[in-house]
C-alpha cells in the first residue's frame, strides 16, 4: 500500500532527527521510500512554549497493515529518544501516518486519514509536494483547497533537502 507520512522535530538538532527518521524508514524490510518533500520551519501550535518545528512529508510503499506501520514508526521514534509526556509538547522525532489511498483506520489508537490533516499547513504544504497528493480529497475538498484556508504567515520552506541518503543544505558559492 502507499502511505503518506508526516515527520516533525523541534528538539536538539531537528534536521538531524528528520534525517535519522528517513534513514530508518529506508531500512525497514517491508517499506520503500518513494518521495520526500522539502523541509518547512514552523512556529509551534498549542502546547507549551517551545522552539520552532521542522516538518516534512514522505511517501512510502509499505507491505503490511496500518497497525504494523504505526508500530514501525513508533519504534523509529523511540530509537530517536522520543518521549511522550505531554500532548503537543516538544519532541525529537514525530512520525504521523497521514493518509493512505488504500486503507482507512478509525480506532482509538490510529486514525487514517489523520484527524487534523486538513487543519495544519505544516502538514499540508509538504504533503502537497509529494506525487499524487494533489488528488487526495477529504470531506469533498482536495488538499490544495484545505491549504488555501490556512494561515501561511508562520511557515517557511528551508533550503534543506533530502538527497536520498541524508538531509543537506545547499552550499553557497
Amino acid at each position: 500500500m502507499l502511505l503518506y507520512l508526516g515527520l516533525g522535530s523541534n528538539l536538539g538538532q531537528p534536521v538531524r532527527y528528520l534525517a535519522a527518521g528517513l534513514q530508518a524508514l529506508q531500512t525497514l524490510p517491508n517499506a520503500s521510500l518513494i518521495a520526500v518533500s522539502g523541509i518547512y520551519r514552523t512556529e509551534p501550535i498549542g502546547g507549551p512554549k517551545q522552539d520552532d518545528y521542522f516538518n516534512l512529508a514522505a511517501l512510502i510503499s509499505y507491505s503490511g497493515t496500518l497497525q504494523q506501520a504505526l508500530c514501525d514508526c513508533q519504534a523509529i521514534e523511540h530509537q530517536n529518544q522520543r518521549i511522550r509526556n505531554e500532548r503537543w509538547g516538544p519532541r525529537t522525532l514525530d512520525i504521523d501516518l497521514l493518509y493512505s489511498p488504500h486503507e482507512l483506520s478509525n480506532t482509538e489508537r490510529l486514525e487514517v486519514p489523520h484527524p487534523r490533516l486538513t487543519e495544519r499547513l505544516f502538514v499540508l504544504a509538504p504533503l502537497l509536494q509529494l506525487p499524487e497528493a494533489d488528488r487526495i480529497s477529504i470531506n469533498n475538498k482536495v488538499l490544495k483547497e484545505w491549504a488555501a484556508l490556512q494561515d501561511a504567515q508562520h511557515i517557511q520552506l528551508t533550503p534543506h533537502h533530502w538527497n536520498g541518503a541524508d538531509i543537506v543544505e545547499p552550499i553557497e558559492i
